[in-house]
């Protein structure tokens, strides 16, 4: 087991609060019938260690996690020559290069990318409504207005 506790019955969220779809997007984690842990980076550092295994898990590289366009002009010309320790110095200087916050719920993990990209996360919850919404339909006998007759 890495550094970062996972457990199914618990959502990490990591984000940093100068990210508009970090902040969007946290209604909708907030909803979610699991403990949710918020990481604020902007407010809450992580060990170099921590960005190391998340990246791991993500099967990417540590720059993939960043929005290279927010890095200052002066250094954006050496960004192909940055090593991990280069990026993992960036961010904790520059917090605001995170722009797609992360989940995290016991070996899932992914980068959120749009609002749909949270939803596998809901497991059951989310299934549960649409039955639900399916059960009440069929107990009133619903018949779909939008289809045309056929006479």
């Amino acid at each position: 087991m890495g550094i970062l506790a996972k457990h199914n019955r618990q959502l990490i969220y990591i984000y940093s609060e100068d990210s508009i779809l970090g902040n969007n997007m946290l209604p909708y984690v907030k909803s979610m019938d699991k403990a949710v842990r918020l990481i604020n980076i902007n407010k809450e550092n992580l060990s170099d260690t921590i960005w190391i295994e998340l990246a791991a898990i993500l099967n990417i590289q540590i720059k993939q996690l960043f929005n290279k366009d927010l890095i200052p002009t002066k250094e954006k010309n050496k960004i192909g020559d940055y090593s991990n320790s280069d990026w993992l110095k960036i961010i904790s200087n520059s917090p605001h290069i995170l722009q797609k916050p992360i989940a995290i719920n016991g070996s899932k993990a992914k980068i959120i990318e749009q609002k749909s990209d949270i939803f596998p996360f809901y497991n059951n919850q989310l299934n549960e409504a649409i039955n639900e919404e399916h059960k009440v339909i069929d107990i009133t006998n619903h018949r779909d207005s939008t289809k045309s007759r056929v006479n």
